[in-house]
């Protein structure tokens, strides 16, 4: 018997490979024709272990067809079912006697709904512990850190700044303890935690007059020729704040050093990990644009705002309600 060249081999596998190939494209396309808008399937709950089955609907597959779209079954965070995107290997048809024909409805909603993994329905009322870590059970279970688990910790974080905390996340040690074996002590949810306590910020909450008070970088000085550090500081009435509901603004930083100019609304991407309004004012102080926003963090009392520069974040002011126009 002859022995194969080198030649051979190499081009025996490269047949081998296409075909293989061949039939896995025949069986993925056909498994994505059997799926039709609205129908009902059974779906691999994400993270779960061993693994779990629920019954949703299949929306549609991704414009280049790699990924079915589903309809996960309705929870108490999304009334409708949470809508993503999964792989086919994660769905199956409903078996014969509990599957259920699309209704007319159904089938509407589909044909109208985007390729987006997320949703708007995010629910009402303030977010508690206890929701919070049931999502995150629900969600992540024993693999916190399995493929989509960054997409679904963007998801509550987008819930969180859409309905805001019931509770301070700096107050509650046993609460950090507990996201944080669920592996959500990360970027993704640490920083909503921090500055979405109480009901998300409306845009009037903003007008009106405001103390300013100037947050004081960290200092070494020189004394009994020792050196000591002092940390950072605030320091008061170093100026007013007036927003105008019309879409003005006058900040006085002196007696003699006076800004004035319009505002606008502040975009999503620039509030970062805070809910609800800011605004932004255009050309003030030394002629950058500066992001206000409702200082949620503070625990003193009466209505407070945060003030920083929008291109660095770097420079930090603070406003008490009660300035002078």
């Amino acid at each position: 018997m002859k022995k194969q060249t080198n030649l051979q081999r190499i081009g025996t596998f490269v047949l081998l490979t296409i075909a293989l190939l061949f039939i896995a494209d025949i069986q993925a396309s056909a498994q994505k024709k059997d799926y039709k808008p609205g129908e009902k399937i059974e779906y691999v709950v994400g993270g779960s272990y061993p693994e779990q089955w629920e019954e949703g609907t299949f929306v549609k597959a991704t414009p280049d067809g790699t990924q079915p779209i589903i309809r996960e079954k309705p929870n108490e965070f999304h009334k409708d079912g949470f809508q993503r995107a999964t792989s086919w290997a994660e769905i199956r048809p409903l078996s014969a006697k509990s599957a259920d024909k699309a209704t007319v409805n159904d089938t509407e909603a589909d044909n109208n709904t985007t390729t987006s993994a997320t949703t708007n329905d995010f629910g009402t009322g303030l977010m508690t512990q206890e929701q919070i870590l049931s999502f995150l059970q629900a969600k992540l279970g024993d693999k916190p850190y399995a493929p989509g688990s960054v997409e679904i910790k963007k998801e509550l974080a987008e819930m969180i700044k859409q309905r805001g905390l019931d509770f301070r996340y700096s107050d509650t040690p046993d609460f950090y303890y507990k996201i944080a074996k669920l592996g959500a002590n990360t970027g993704e949810l640490e920083f909503p935690l921090m500055y979405n306590y109480g009901e998300p910020t409306k845009e009037k909450e903003l007008m009106g007059a405001w103390n300013l008070g100037k947050i004081g970088g960290v200092v070494d000085y020189v004394k009994n020729s020792r050196v000591y550090r002092q940390n950072e500081i605030g320091v008061a009435n170093v100026g007013t704040l007036s927003i105008n509901a019309n879409g003005t603004y006058i900040w006085k930083a002196g007696a003699k050093d006076s800004t004035s100019g319009k505002w606008r609304k502040a975009t999503k991407a620039e509030m970062t990990s805070e809910g609800g309004d800011g605004i932004v004012l255009l050309k003030a102080k030394g002629e950058y644009d500066w992001l206000v926003t409702k200082d949620r963090r503070t625990k003193l009392k009466g209505e407070w705002i945060g003030i920083s520069e929008l291109g660095t974040r770097q420079i930090n002011e603070y406003g008490s309600r009660g300035g002078k126009k």
